[in-house]
């Protein structure tokens, strides 16, 4: 599975500069008093090569991601994506940023603390690459 980040923003540069292969992503849904709406475990990033003649990576309408406009340099690959949507497992995270590796002074519950629990207890579903 894979996300589009556009690297040129200063928290995708973070993002992709302190990310390691296992580490937990988090979504947030927007707007939300930060709603946790999925997690999965980090695998790689890598640049896409969209050229004006030939495509060396995956374009934007071959990947789906058509209904937002947007400028996405890098793939973002990940496994084991746990969707939350119904689980109500609130970060209070005010961040418009969608995804996101766990950071305990921004969030107000401790998550690495919970993903043991989703994974055993909650509805989430695991959806397998």
């Amino acid at each position: 599975m894979r996300w589009g980040i556009n690297s040129k923003h200063t928290w995708a540069t973070k993002f992709i500069r302190t990310v390691k292969p296992g580490d937990k992503i988090w979504f947030i849904q927007k707007a939300s008093k930060g709603k946790a709406i999925g997690v999965a475990t980090f695998t790689s990033n890598n640049l896409r090569e969209v050229g004006p003649l030939i495509d060396l990576t995956p374009t934007n309408e071959e990947l789906g991601w058509t209904q937002e406009e947007g400028e996405w340099d890098t793939e973002v690959h990940y496994t084991d994506l746990y969707d939350l949507t119904d689980c109500d497992v609130f970060t209070e995270i005010k961040s418009p940023l969608v995804g996101r590796v766990f950071n305990r002074e921004k969030c107000a519950i401790n998550l690495l603390e919970v993903y043991p629990n989703i994974v055993r207890f909650s509805k989430a579903t695991k959806i397998k690459n």
